[in-house]
């Protein structure tokens, strides 16, 4: 049997993670939260009535390494991911499980022990941005009721 005739699911590829360009080595940890917040309102004599519900932004958080490589310095990666939390501009985040997308990083921090001297160790939490569409109307001021 030819490598030619077996399906192609048979040949896994796993999508490299990605922070914005910024390549992943090694994920220690993933965790996402996507919350559903359910309003409620009391009414008469104590009961509570539930009126609608709206999503709250997506949080990810991850323990990562980056090793050192020929191309990029860990102090490299490093300050590529303190310039992408500076700039305070959206980007997606690729993991096999799930594209986030819109997402701004809420916090960074570097971690040096015995075990990550070699290596750049990163724990961050990420927040989806939520982006709307805003327009503004002028009104004539003889149809503005007064």
């Amino acid at each position: 049997m030819s490598f030619l005739t077996e399906p192609i699911s048979l040949f896994p590829v796993r999508p490299q993670r990605k922070i914005c360009e910024i390549t992943v080595n090694v994920v220690l940890t993933e965790n996402t939260n996507d919350t559903l917040t359910i309003t409620k309102q009391p009414v008469q004599q104590g009961a509570s009535i539930t009126d609608h519900a709206y999503k709250e932004p997506t949080v990810f958080t991850t323990s990562i390494l980056f090793r050192d490589n020929m191309e990029l310095s860990l102090s490299k990666v490093y300050e590529n991911l303190l310039e992408l939390q500076a700039s305070r501009v959206p980007f997606d985040i690729v993991t096999p499980k799930r594209i986030y997308r819109n997402m701004l990083i809420a916090t960074l921090s570097q971690t040096t022990d015995k075990t990550t001297e070699n290596c750049l160790a990163i724990n961050a939490s990420f927040q989806e941005i939520i982006i709307v569409k805003v327009s503004t109307t002028q009104v004539p001021r003889v149809k503005q009721k007064q």
